[in-house]
């Protein structure tokens, strides 16, 4: 369905989508499973844009550096999140490697953020539905962690529970932080954005040593 593309430098005049992952309802507003949708959030309240409602999404259209992006919040639910991206994709000509997906991750610290290119879905149902839907194809993962509840626990509970107190002073500067990564990636390439964002830790002051994970 779509084309492999090599060069992951910013082009002037491109259309990106900037996809958050969560859950729809005031019920899911605060949890794990939702810090994709608070990235998109703080962008649409950086560009001062309200959301409109297209592709089984809630959607907002802005102008960033010369190029187009596409914010998008699935509206179908975690796990089909695939169908309403694929859809945003079709309509707007957009090819995966324009396509940049945000979400939580139970393999990184609270905290913690990571940016690469393609790969598995490390068990995240969201993105394993954008795989099914995309064939397969490389796309940008924005990872947020949120931290592993432990051995035995009850993961799906964990990542639909709110995040505690001293959490939220990590995961809001986090999502925050891995929404201007998305920018910075749009204006100035993967290289920039990677190198400046990924094994940071927005919320703490003494940053631990970076990785860069190409």
């Amino acid at each position: 369905m779509f084309g492999f593309l090599e060069n992951t430098s910013p082009s002037e005049g491109e259309t990106y989508i900037i996809c958050g992952l969560g859950n729809p309802g005031k019920e899911y507003e605060k949890t794990r499973h939702n810090v994709g949708f608070w990235s998109l959030d703080y962008l649409a309240e950086f560009f001062g844009v309200k959301w409109k409602r297209k592709w089984q999404s809630e959607f907002a259209e802005v102008e960033h550096q010369g190029n187009q992006l596409i914010l998008l919040k699935p509206q179908t639910y975690m796990n089909v999140s695939g169908e309403a991206l694929k859809k945003c994709c079709k309509k707007n000509k957009v090819s995966p490697q324009r396509v940049l997906v945000i979400y939580d991750d139970l393999a990184l610290a609270t905290g913690r953020l990571r940016i690469r290119l393609g790969g598995g879905s490390g068990g995240h149902n969201g993105i394993k539905s954008i795989l099914s839907c995309l064939g397969g194809a490389d796309f940008y993962r924005f990872r947020v962690g949120i931290d592993h509840p432990g051995k035995g626990a009850d993961v799906a509970e964990y990542v639909l529970s709110d995040f505690t107190l001293s959490e939220k002073g990590l995961i809001s500067p986090a999502a925050n932080a891995i929404a201007d990564a998305a920018l910075m990636l749009c204006s100035e390439g993967s290289e920039a954005a990677m190198d400046t964002y990924n094994g940071t830790v927005p919320g703490v002051l003494c940053q631990p040593n970076q990785e860069n994970d190409n």
